[in-house]
């Protein structure tokens, strides 16, 4: 056989090898990178990034990882599986006007985790529901190291996915509705568990707000914190509040309904309107012999539940 005769044979091979290349190119990696001028109609790996976070997350593989290569605004975005966001060592800003910031609606499985956004809703107050991030369903979300203020509600655990569980810690949540709130969406859960740790929950409506019967659309206020009474939906709701400071808000530690409990230890409860505040049987539980400085405050309901802290338990409290 002629040379030439054997290259032309070999022209069907090499086309599907040319063919097959763009689409090893488009796969979703498992780290793709934003930047502030960037393009979506990038790959977003680190030498061509996207512009925002929801151009990004139809490119990166589930249990993947978006990083913002320098600063911006990378807008808001809804997480549908597991994944990180992570911009801690420059300026991740999300910003949005009348919608929310950022929605976990994932896998009951799932896990997602948040680091060092900054989360701005830019004071929106006479939309109501607007919300810095809400979780719709996951099995594990991570809000660590975030700036979260000006929406009707920073942090709403609103799922209808069973049994998940949150940690908020050391984030800067302030100038909102509600700071933290707790509340099922439906009866479809079993529980929502929330760990609050080491954060300053300032100037916010309401600080802390866990509630069984569930939450309503509106601007919360002093008596409900946007919360409901139990009824149609009344499902365990539970917040460990550790090592937080909690100042200026109108309500610090809100625990409403008899499946509700918020368990407060080691926090700073200072300069509230109302310090803590607990309607229709709600359990506000702390620490014997007590922890927590509680000052400075308005009116307060007390605590009406404590739990032993062995002197080991006390050692690892921190």
């Amino acid at each position: 056989m002629t040379r030439s005769r054997r290259l032309l044979r070999a022209v069907p091979a090499i086309a599907l090898i040319a063919l097959a290349i763009p689409a090893s190119a488009s796969a979703q990696a498992t780290r793709t990178w934003v930047s502030g001028v960037g393009d979506d109609a990038n790959p977003c790996s680190r030498t061509a990034p996207c512009k925002t976070f929801a151009g990004a997350i139809s490119k990166t593989a589930a249990g993947g990882e978006i990083n913002c290569l320098d600063p911006g605004g990378f807008g808001g975005v809804t997480i549908t599986k597991s994944l990180t966001i992570k911009c801690h060592y420059t300026e991740g800003g999300v910003l949005v006007s009348g919608t929310n910031a950022i929605v976990i609606n994932a896998a009951a499985t799932d896990k997602v985790t948040l680091r060092g956004l900054d989360i701005n809703g830019i004071g929106t107050g006479t939309q109501t529901s607007l919300v810095g991030i809400k979780i719709l369903s996951a099995k594990v979300v991570n809000i660590v190291d975030n700036e979260i203020y000006r929406f009707q509600s920073g942090i709403s655990i609103v799922p209808s996915s069973p049994d998940t569980k949150v940690l908020v810690a050391r984030n800067h949540i302030h100038d909102n509705g509600t700071g933290v709130l707790n509340a099922p969406a439906n009866n479809a859960i079993s529980f929502t568990a929330a760990v609050v740790r080491d954060n300053d929950i300032v100037d916010n409506t309401c600080g802390i707000a866990s509630a069984s019967g569930g939450f309503v659309s509106g601007v919360p206020n002093t008596t409900d914190c946007g919360t409901v009474a139990p009824g149609a939906v009344n499902k365990t709701t539970l917040i460990h509040a550790y090592h937080n400071g909690i100042h200026f808000n109108g309500v610090g530690v809100f625990s409403r309904g008899n499946l509700s409990t918020v368990e407060i230890g080691y926090n700073e409860i200072t300069n509230n309107d109302n310090g803590l505040k607990r309607p229709d049987a709600g359990v506000i539980r702390t620490t014997s012999p007590a922890t927590n400085v509680i000052s400075g405050n308005g009116p307060s309901d007390g605590t009406n539940s404590t739990t032993p802290l062995a002197k080991r338990n006390a050692k690892r409290a921190r």
